[in-house]
């Protein structure tokens, strides 16, 4: 947050059970516009394999946060379900 507030583009992740402190945070640092990427909740319990994945979701997002093309969405939540949410859809089907 300390280089969005000298104009160096960053690109700020937290999961979805931060967003709300991330948010609090960018307020009380006068950053109230800054982007926020999300990720599922919890990370502890992925892969190798899951991680690199979720970051293949999230790659677009950290470019276009980083270069700063157009006005970005206070908070972006990527394109990944998290496996153990897939696990439960799967059961009820």
């Amino acid at each position: 947050m300390y280089l969005e507030k000298r104009g160096v583009p960053t690109s700020t992740v937290v999961s979805t059970a931060f967003l709300t402190h991330g948010h609090l945070a960018a307020k009380n640092l006068q950053l109230e516009d800054l982007p926020l990427l999300v990720t599922p909740h919890p990370l502890n319990d992925l892969t190798a394999d899951e991680v690199r994945e979720m970051a293949r979701s999230a790659y677009p997002v950290v470019l276009e946060q980083l270069t700063g093309q157009g006005k970005l969405a206070k908070h972006t939540l990527i394109d990944f379900v998290h496996p153990a949410s897939r696990a439960k859809a799967g059961a009820k089907a």
